[in-house]
Order: C-alpha cells, then structure tokens, then sequence
C-alpha cells in the first residue's frame, strides 16, 4: 500500500461546505474526493470533469429569461420572447405549418 502524504489546500468556505455536504449525502469525504480525483486525472492524463459554470440570466418585467446575442458566433441564436412567446427569426416559418 502506498504511504499516505498529507496535503494543505485553501478554499473557499462557502464552496468547502457545499461541497462537504453534497459529498457526506454520497457516503463520501473531501479527502477521498480529492484522491479519486487525482487517481483519475493520473489514469486518464485529463480532468476527470469538463468545467463550466451555470449560465446566469436575466429576467425580463414578467419574469422571462433575457437571452444575450453572441455576435462573434453567428451559429447562436438569441429568441425574442413576447408576451411569453418566443418570436423566431425571420426566415425560419416553414411551409408546414
């Protein structure tokens, strides 16, 4: 077996104690998290995650999310929302409807 090194991290201590406890609910703790996570990122040479971070959105007066256009993505759409309905852009009403 091999010999057990401590380690010192610092982190956040709002983030520490979500994640504590959304690790407690899995049976799990911090310092397995921690190695599982680097045992995985040895194996596989990679993150064993891809990052990201939740899209944050603003809401309209009735409470509709505010889509923010990509302009250096022309492949993003942003709908307008109206009245609750979302307006598509001009060009995409199809012949079958």
């Amino acid at each position: 077996m091999a010999i057990k090194e401590k380690t010192t991290i610092s982190l956040d201590a709002q983030t520490k104690r979500d994640g504590i406890a959304i690790l407690d609910a899995m049976g799990l703790n911090l310092s397995t998290f921690a190695e599982m996570s680097l045992r995985q990122l040895v194996r596989d040479g990679r993150l064993p995650f891809t990052p990201s971070v939740r899209p944050s959105f603003e809401k309209d007066n009735e409470g509709y999310p505010l889509f923010k256009a990509n302009m250096d993505d022309p492949r993003i759409v942003t709908p307008q929302i109206r009245d609750g309905a979302v307006i598509l852009p001009e060009g995409w009403d199809d012949d079958e409807d």
